[in-house]
C-alpha cells in the first residue's frame, strides 16, 4: 500500500454549500467504508470559516484506486468539486507507526 494524498476544491458559484449539506450523510456513510485506510481527513475551511473544500492522505495499491474511490463519492456524483488533484505521498513527520520505515 501506497499513500495519497486528495486535495479537492468546491465549485466556485454560489451552489457548494448546499449540495455539501444535501449530500453530507451520504458521502459520510460511503466513507465510512474506507475508515481503516483513510489516515486523517475532513473539510478545507475558507476565511469564513465554512468549508471550500475537502483533505484526506488515503492508503491504497494505486493512484488509479484512488480515483475510483473519490469519483464514486456522493460529493462528486453531485458535482461538488471544480478542481480533485491526487498526489502520491511520504508520510515522514509523525509517521504513524503500522508504516514501514523509509
Amino acid at each position: 500500500m501506497h499513500q495519497y494524498i486528495v486535495y479537492r476544491v468546491d465549485r466556485s458559484d454560489g451552489q457548494a454549500a448546499a449540495i455539501r449539506a444535501a449530500t453530507r450523510p451520504l458521502h459520510r456513510d460511503y466513507m465510512a467504508q474506507f475508515a481503516d485506510r483513510v489516515r486523517i481527513g475532513g473539510p478545507i475551511l475558507g476565511a469564513d470559516g465554512q468549508a471550500c473544500g475537502g483533505m484526506m492522505v488515503i492508503d491504497a495499491a494505486s493512484e488509479a484506486e484512488v480515483r475510483a474511490i473519490v469519483d464514486a463519492d456522493p460529493f462528486e456524483l453531485a458535482g461538488l468539486s471544480a478542481q480533485i488533484d491526487i498526489h502520491p505521498f511520504r508520510w515522514q513527520t509523525s509517521r504513524p507507526a503500522d508504516l514501514p520505515p523509509l
